[in-house]
């Protein structure tokens, strides 16, 4: 499958060439991401070029649609934030310590981060953090929501792919309820566009 890159993010696209349509069309399609159309006798660097332009929309289409995945993304270090893990918002518990640590104990996240440490730094590494500890726990409980074979892949500005005999989610989906990502695993079974 055909991927950009922008700012160290991957967007995978579909192409579909058609000998009847004149220009290449972009639809950023809600579960299985950009859906590219284009001239059978459009070149390939043309067709890619015309898309590396277009990637900053793509990117910015794609995380409006989809806030809820990207709030991991805006976490600060103001009190009173939550993290949503399979559906349920978690306090978040901010404290000095001696090192940075991410953890999740008692229904609460704790973030431990060195005091003398500068604030910009910390925040970078408040997000880091949760992000890894999200993105691991989606790799242990995809695969107990369905019988088939799920892996989790980085954010590749789509919802997952369904392969031959395995689906692969966006990892950011472990922020949904469970019965929301069965949904999706379902959609992508069904092969279905949003």
């Amino acid at each position: 499958m055909p991927e950009l890159t922008i700012e160290d993010r991957k967007i995978h696209y579909d192409l579909h060439t058609k000998p009847t349509i004149y220009y290449v069309k972009i639809y950023m399609d809600e579960l299985n991401g950009a859906q590219v159309t284009a001239p059978e006798k459009r070149k390939t660097e043309l067709i890619e070029a015309f898309l590396q332009k277009k990637a900053a929309w793509m990117k910015e289409t794609w995380e409006r649609h989809h806030a809820e995945l990207y709030h991991v993304d805006r976490l600060s270090l103001e009190d009173g934030q939550k993290i949503n893990y399979l559906g349920r918002a978690y306090q978040l518990i901010l404290e000095e310590g001696n090192e940075f640590v991410f953890s999740f104990s008692k229904g609460k996240f704790l973030f431990n981060y060195p005091g003398d440490e500068k604030e910009n730094q910390t925040n970078k590494q408040l997000i880091t953090l949760a992000k890894e500890w999200l993105r691991d726990k989606s790799e242990k409980k995809f695969s107990d929501l369905h019988s088939r074979t799920i892996s989790s892949e980085e954010d590749a500005a789509r919802i997952g792919k369904k392969g031959k005999d395995a689906i692969v989610l966006n990892w950011r989906l472990i922020q949904q309820p469970k019965e929301s990502i069965k949904e999706k695993i379902q959609q992508l079974i069904d092969e279905e566009m949003c």
